[in-house]
């Protein structure tokens, strides 16, 4: 295949999954109420990193109590994710010799007691206009979809604000962080930076098929990752898959990251690390990696994509000294970014858990929420001849 031809197949191809994965650097963190001009909030290119191929986007989720203006009563949880990429050798239009950046927008909602919902989005803009809707190398966030009506902006100093509508949704949200960032990082088996506001309040308002709500409680969690390879096609050739977690109930969050290496299968992880936040002054208890945390997946599924097999989890459990957590996957997006002809993208399996989700920390036996996420490389699901 000529290298035109293939980069006419990846390009549509080469997306990015929401959720986020991230190695920990233990201590490093600092207090979301710092001055500091923090320049990991914005944009970056791949020549920050000497990368072939960058991934980076900015992730926020919630789960909400609403109250309509005629009094009704609602919870709706949601996950909204905007991407950047950059590949100088894979985003780029020949017949016209324009370098192109690619911007990505996803959702999920999940209404209680009723069927979850999720778009996406993408499009290609010349790498000479990008700087239009994503602010680079500056100490806040301040991304701008081109399409529609679609912002996500501020700082964790002052707060961000979310202004979406897609579809028959409209989220006009702010969230402020609480919890102190942390700062994750690892080389193997992916190179990836997160940048964490694990918990904040969300506030605003919600329109759904026309009916505004308003915010009364509602957690959030924020998250900044920058995945990358300089050795790949893509960094999504470089790991199995990965599996996420944010658990939250009336005292603690716990946030786990794990990553399946090449080798590592459906079950086991090259990378896990676990974090204990407490809720009330946003302080990391407690944090575990490696051998310290043993994982439990259960109750597989068996579904199809594009006429394969494939497994994922309808449970898990994680354990390490002193904490236990368990989720279960209820409700479930399935976003499916694969393709059979060139495996470059992925399915990723997105739930949520609107209770009974465990925190047990020194026998302190806790029930919340969870948000959990179980991804697939293609290359897995379409293995090459």
């Amino acid at each position: 295949m000529n290298q035109k031809c293939l980069r006419i197949i990846i390009l549509p191809l080469l997306l990015v999954c929401l959720t986020d994965i991230s190695g920990a650097e233990p201590g490093s963190k600092t207090s979301g109420n710092s001055a500091v001009m923090d320049y990991t909030e914005g944009g970056h290119y791949e020549t920050d990193f000497d990368a072939s191929f960058m991934s980076e986007w900015w992730y926020q989720n919630g789960d909400m109590r609403l109250v309509g203006e005629d009094g009704e009563k609602k919870n709706l949880a949601f996950f909204v994710v905007l991407v950047h990429q950059e590949s100088p050798s894979l985003f780029y239009d020949s017949e016209t010799e324009t370098q192109l950046s690619n911007l990505v927008t996803f959702y999920g909602l999940y209404p209680y007691g009723e069927d979850a919902s999720h778009n996406y989005t993408q499009i290609f803009v010349p790498r000479d206009t990008v700087e239009n809707y994503v602010g680079f190398h500056v100490p806040y966030l301040d991304f701008t979809y081109p399409e529609g009506l679609r912002k996500f902006y501020g700082s964790a100093l002052k707060g961000y604000r979310l202004d979406y509508a897609y579809d028959n949704v409209q989220l006009n949200l702010f969230c402020k962080p609480f919890a102190e960032k942390t700062i994750d990082s690892a080389a193997e088996p992916v190179n990836f930076t997160t940048y964490e506001y694990a918990y904040g309040k969300v506030h605003g308002s919600v329109v759904l098929n026309g009916k505004k709500y308003k915010v009364t409680q509602a957690d959030g969690y924020f998250d900044h990752m920058i995945p990358y390879t300089d050795e790949q096609l893509v960094w999504e050739w470089e790991l199995h898959g990965w599996s996420w977690s944010e658990l939250t109930t009336d005292n603690y969050q716990t946030v786990f990251y794990g990553v399946r290496g090449t080798e590592d299968g459906y079950d086991d992880y090259t990378y896990k690390h676990l974090t204990l936040i407490n809720k009330h002054t946003g302080k990391v208890i407690a944090e575990y990696s490696g051998d310290e945390v043993s994982i439990s997946q259960g109750d597989w599924v068996d579904t199809k994509v594009k006429g394969h097999d494939v497994e994922r989890p309808a449970s898990v459990q994680i354990s390490a000294p002193d904490l236990n957590i368990s989720i279960s996957a209820q409700s479930v997006i399935q976003l499916d970014r694969s393709s059979m002809e060139q495996p470059v993208g992925f399915v990723d399996f997105m739930s949520f858990q609107p209770d009974e989700a465990t925190i047990e920390y020194q026998g302190d036996l806790e029930q919340g929420s969870a948000f959990y996420e179980y991804m697939i490389s293609d290359w897995v699901i379409f293995p090459p001849e």
